[in-house]
């Protein structure tokens, strides 16, 4: 098996992280990767927010609680009820692609740097876990309004589209789900 298939089937969401930061290398690769991600027309409509700031995180994070809190969702109105959790697992980097919303596919162009800094950071032993708080956060009634409340603001005519927490992870890493049975056709 070659590397970067071994690095796509070793990677894990991590939800426990220590708290060093990210070497600034490290980061910069991962930033490079996703620099390099298909973009429909080779538009590369994305910008990368990196959210290092400890209080800036923690901010960010109570406003996620409230959002879980009041949510439709009983999953999250349960998670959010436990006193230990941490809605970003105590990672110390958020990454937040945001995209030009006039492009052609920001969404999908956002999505695919997200996959390339996730899949960059496993093979440099960097952990991470897809978080889609933020966005959520940024969707909701007065979002864009609340985010820049405590500081997080996106370029504008830019729209958060994907997120995920970088850091070391407290071994062990968890096993991979099984996959899903009979979720290919071949139209030969």
């Amino acid at each position: 098996m070659n590397e970067t298939i071994q690095t796509i089937l070793t990677r894990r969401s991590v939800r426990d992280y220590q708290p060093r930061q990210i070497d600034d290398k490290d980061m910069q690769e991962i930033l490079h990767a996703g620099h390099y991600a298909p973009s429909a027309m080779g538009q590369q409509p994305w910008h990368f927010t990196i959210v290092q700031n400890p209080d800036l995180l923690e901010n960010l994070q109570t406003l996620c609680k409230i959002s879980f809190q009041h949510s439709d969702n009983a999953a999250l109105r349960e998670m959010v009820s436990s006193e230990d959790f941490n809605v970003f697992y105590h990672a110390p980097t958020l990454v937040i692609v945001s995209g030009d919303s006039k492009a052609i596919a920001p969404l999908w162009d956002s999505v695919l740097a997200m996959g390339n800094m996730l899949l960059a950071a496993q093979s440099l032993g960097v952990a991470s876990c897809w978080q889609h708080a933020p966005i959520t956060i940024y969707g909701s009634p007065n979002g864009s309004a609340s985010l820049s409340s405590i500081g997080l603001d996106f370029p504008k005519g830019f729209v958060p589209y994907a997120a995920a927490v970088f850091g070391y992870g407290v071994l062990p890493l968890p096993e991979a789900a099984p996959r899903k049975p009979d979720t290919e056709t071949f139209l030969k």
